[in-house]
């Protein structure tokens, strides 16, 4: 059984007559005929049952009609998908993985400055929003063609490139004692009452890091009921003055009850970048718009 069967017997489904078929598929009326009686004896079925006046479908060739029209014309997907490759017009989607730290805050920006770049390119995004382990996952299984990360990260044929750098910033209520620093220095805020993020993301540890006495056991950060499954659960609670937090640069707002203040030392940042499978299709697309990036930074 091939294509071409199968178009021979919905051009007989449809046309009632083996003649007319023939000549609607172009080949000559014997030679349809013998096919779709090859095809009957291989399914061990009768599709048609002939008359002087009529051919029609049997009961049982419904199925293999309804079936044939899907084959053909997932085949005829197939042959359009080729031909606009060989034409340059064919979609490319890079399936991009974000962690939830940066999605909603980058995200935005990102598009931004790809956008039309991308659209000239014929590149469409699929979006991932997932923690930093399973996105190195994704991209190892081949699932995703590149993932936007707090650098650094580690992974068997993986590239990376650094897009830009961003400071934290302690991030108090209005009236807060700290609230008057104009900066920040983490061996003064041992003793605060420290909010969050849940286990498994990386910004969690990257502000532990910053702040060495968290790391103690008996720090009372470590005993905390409070995780926050997101930034702007953090910010939320801030500014009902539930206590203090380090947040990104990118998660300020204007007006929302939160004093942000800047470390002392520059140090305190976060490297954004992006991370690619050496392998994916779309590596090279990938680098050329990490150096687009870059610049646009």
């Amino acid at each position: 059984m091939n294509l071409r069967d199968l178009e021979y017997i919905l051009a007989v489904a449809e046309k009632r007559h083996f003649g007319l078929a023939a000549e609607a598929c172009n080949v000559s009326q014997p030679a349809l005929s013998t096919q779709i009686r090859k095809l009957e004896e291989h399914l061990g079925l009768r599709l048609f049952d002939r008359t002087t006046r009529e051919v029609t479908p049997t009961p049982e060739a419904e199925f293999v009609l309804t079936h044939a029209r899907t084959i053909l014309d997932n085949a005829g997907e197939i042959r359009k998908y080729a031909r606009l490759h060989r034409e340059g017009k064919q979609a490319k989607i890079i399936n991009l993985g974000v962690i939830p730290t940066i999605a909603p805050y980058y995200l935005p920006e990102f598009f931004t400055h790809v956008g039309k770049k991308a659209r000239a390119r014929n590149i469409s995004w699929q979006i991932h929003e997932e923690k930093t382990d399973r996105l190195m996952t994704l991209l190892q299984e081949g699932k995703i063609d590149a993932a936007i990360v707090s650098l650094p990260v580690r992974g068997e044929g993986l590239k990376t490139r650094k897009l830009f750098t961003e400071p934290f910033y302690l991030a108090v209520p209005a009236g807060h004692p700290y609230a008057a620093l104009d900066v920040a220095d983490p061996g003064d805020l041992a003793n605060a009452d420290w909010l969050l993020l849940d286990d498994g993301h990386c910004l969690k540890d990257q502000m532990l890091g910053i702040c060495e006495k968290l790391r103690s056991p008996a720090n009372p950060v470590y005993g905390h009921s409070f995780r926050a499954t997101s930034l702007e659960t953090l910010r939320h609670m801030v500014a009902m003055h539930s206590g203090v937090t380090l947040l990104p640069e990118m998660a300020r707002r204007r007006n929302d009850g939160i004093v942000y203040i800047p470390f002392q030392n520059d140090r305190y940042a976060r490297a954004i970048g992006l991370v690619w499978r050496q392998t994916s299709s779309y590596a090279s697309e990938i680098q050329s718009l990490c150096t687009f990036l870059e610049k646009s930074a």
